[in-house]
C-alpha cells in the first residue's frame, strides 16, 4: 500500500483509531466520534450510523466535503442530520483525549472555548500520507517532500532510473488514478514511452447514504473561470427513483455558454457514481451538451437523469428553442 492514515500528535492520541483499525473491531461501539469530514470521514460516519451507532463528526472547515460542490456538501449534511448524525463544523482542533471509567472524553476547541464529548470510540480521518519512512530514499537519491515522493509529469523521481506511482506521490489519492499511474510509470520506465500523467477528467465520490459523485469543476470554480450555465434536476422527476423509493438527490450539470462543453457534473443520490461515469465519458469524448441530451437512454433508469439535465441545459443555452407562449396548446 502506498500510503497510510495520518495521525495527529496530541495528548491521548494513543486512544484514537483510524479507518484501518476499524476492520479489527470486535464489536460495534454505541457512540463514535469521527474527526474529519472529508470523504473518508463521511463514509465512516455513514457506515457506523447504518449499523446503529450514535455518530458525531468534527470538522475544522465551515462545511464537510469541502472539495466537493457546495450542493453536494450541503446535501450530504442534511442527509446526515436525518439519519441522526451530528455534524460540528468550524472547530479549532482536538485538544486532548482522556480515558475515564471505560469511556473516552474528547476535548476540542470551538469559538475559543474548550468543549468535550463523551464517547466509546474516536476515529481519525484527517488525511493520508505516503509510506516513505522505511524506504531509505536518500540511499537511492530519491527526493521526498512532506511525506511523499517527488515525481515529474512522467512519474520519474529525482533518480532517473526510478519511477513512482499512486498514493506515495501524493498527486491523486484515488485507486483508479493509482492504477493508471502504475501502468504509465511502467511504460515510461521500461519502454521509454514518455507518456504524461495528467488526471484531467477523474470521476470520484463517496459511498455515503446517499452516495455522491463529482467530475470536473464545481459551480463556484466554473463561474469564476467561465461564462457558464447550470441546471439542477431533482431525483423526484425520475420514475425509477419513485419506484425504488430513492427520491432523495439531484443531478447538477455545468456547461460553457461559449463551447457547450460540459465543465462539471455533481450527483447526489442512489447510484450516483454509476451515473457519473456516463458524464465523465462524454467529457473525455469532448461531446457537446446537446449531443448528450439527444441520447435515448434506457427507461426506467437512474442514469436517464443525465439526459434530462442535458436537455434542460440545452434550453438554458438557447440550443433548444422554447415555443412562443401563444403556440403552446391550451394557452
Amino acid at each position: 500500500m502506498g500510503g497510510h492514515a495520518r495521525r495527529l500528535p496530541f495528548p491521548g492520541s494513543e486512544y484514537v483509531l483510524t479507518h484501518s483499525d476499524v476492520w479489527s473491531l470486535q464489536r460495534l461501539p454505541r457512540q463514535i466520534v469521527v474527526v474529519g469530514g472529508a470523504a473518508t470521514g463521511c463514509q465512516l460516519a455513514s457506515c457506523f450510523a447504518a449499523f446503529g451507532a450514535h455518530v458525531r463528526v468534527l470538522e475544522v472547515a465551515p462545511r464537510i466535503l469541502t472539495v466537493e460542490d457546495e450542493a453536494v456538501s450541503h446535501g450530504v449534511a442534511r442527509a446526515f442530520q436525518r439519519h441522526g448524525i451530528t455534524v460540528i463544523t468550524n472547530i479549532g482542533g482536538v485538544q486532548r483525549i482522556e480515558q475515564q471509567e471505560g469511556a473516552l472524553r474528547l476535548f476540542y476547541l470551538f469559538e475559543g472555548e474548550v468543549r468535550q464529548l463523551t464517547t466509546e470510540a474516536v476515529v481519525m480521518a484527517v488525511g493520508w500520507t505516503g509510506n516513505v519512512e522505511a524506504l531509505n530514499l536518500a540511499a537511492a537519491n530519491v527526493q521526498s517532500e512532506r511525506g511523499y515522493i517527488v515525481v515529474d509529469d512522467f512519474l520519474q523521481t529525482s533518480a532517473p532510473h526510478i519511477f513512482a506511482a499512486g498514493d506515495i506521490t501524493g498527486r491523486m489519492m484515488l485507486v483508479q488514478s493509482a492504477m493508471m499511474e502504475g501502468a504509465l510509470a511502467a511504460g515510461n520506465a521500461i519502454l521509454g514511452s514518455k507518456r504524461a500523467s495528467g488526471h484531467g477528467i477523474v470521476p470520484h465520490g463517496g459511498f455515503t447514504d446517499p452516495e455522491y459523485g463529482s467530475v470536473g469543476l464545481t459551480e463556484e470554480r466554473a463561474r469564476a473561470t467561465h461564462d457558464c450555465a447550470v441546471v439542477v434536476v431533482p431525483y423526484a422527476v425520475l420514475d425509477r427513483a419513485l419506484v425504488d423509493g430513492h427520491r432523495e438527490g439531484f443531478c447538477k450539470l455545468i456547461a460553457s455558454k461559449e463551447t457547450h462543453r460540459i465543465l462539471g457534473a455533481h450527483i447526489l443520490g442512489e447510484q450516483a457514481l454509476e451515473i457519473l461515469q456516463l458524464v465523465a465519458t462524454c467529457m473525455a469524448a469532448d461531446m457537446a451538451v446537446e449531443q448528450l441530451g439527444e441520447m435515448e437512454l434506457a427507461y426506467p433508469t437512474f442514469t436517464a437523469i443525465v439526459a434530462i439535465a442535458a436537455r434542460r441545459l440545452s434550453r438554458e443555452l438557447g440550443i433548444i428553442p422554447l415555443a412562443p407562449q401563444g403556440l403552446i396548446p391550451g394557452r
